[in-house]
């Protein structure tokens, strides 16, 4: 099958990398990647220019046309899983700030850790505030926390060791920035 390319130059210019455009779906010689019309195209040019005396057969445009067309499938499947990623995290995003705001108010218990994660200390206190800019963030007694410091909302009894008959005491925690002996 001989191609004509005399008449494929001039169209080739049309084509070439530009680096004004924000996408180069036009550049489809240095791009992987074809568009229907890309294939369609092709095909028409493919036979537009076919040697008469011996022609492409039919299976031969049927199978370009079976792969282009899976080749567009998977195009758009991989599209559409983008989109899933994308509503994904603006649905995650929603629910964090959703719940984040729903603190405003309520009774939490704050972990305090040190450098390596261990957690040194316990502070209970009213959100007064959230920071929804960047790592979401509450405010406790003034003071900024991360979201994920947060161990327990409300008034959450601990068990002691030291009790055998059921009953709870909260003797580790500080209220507020006020301090308990250990």
């Amino acid at each position: 099958m001989a191609i004509n390319t005399d008449n494929l130059t001039s169209d080739a210019l049309q084509y070439a990398y530009n680096a004004a455009l924000e996408t180069q779906t036009s550049a489809v010689a240095n791009n992987s990647s074809m568009t229907m019309d890309d294939f369609w195209q092709l095909l028409a040019a493919q036979l537009k220019y076919q040697d008469m005396t011996d022609p492409m057969s039919n299976s031969e445009m049927m199978a370009q046309m079976t792969q282009m067309a899976s080749m567009n499938s998977m195009t758009q499947l991989s599209d559409a899983i983008a989109n899933i990623a994308t509503v994904t995290n603006n649905l995650s995003q929603v629910t964090l700030t959703t719940y984040s705001t729903g603190l405003l108010g309520k009774e939490v218990t704050i972990a305090i850790t040190n450098d390596k994660g261990e957690i040194t200390d316990k502070i209970k206190g009213t959100v007064t505030g959230i920071d929804l800019t960047g790592a979401t963030s509450v405010y406790v007694g003034g003071k900024k926390y991360e979201l994920a410091q947060i161990m327990a909302v409300g008034d959450v009894p601990t068990e002691s060791s030291d009790k055998t008959d059921g009953t709870t005491t909260d003797s580790d925690t500080k209220t507020e920035g006020t301090s308990t002996d250990k």
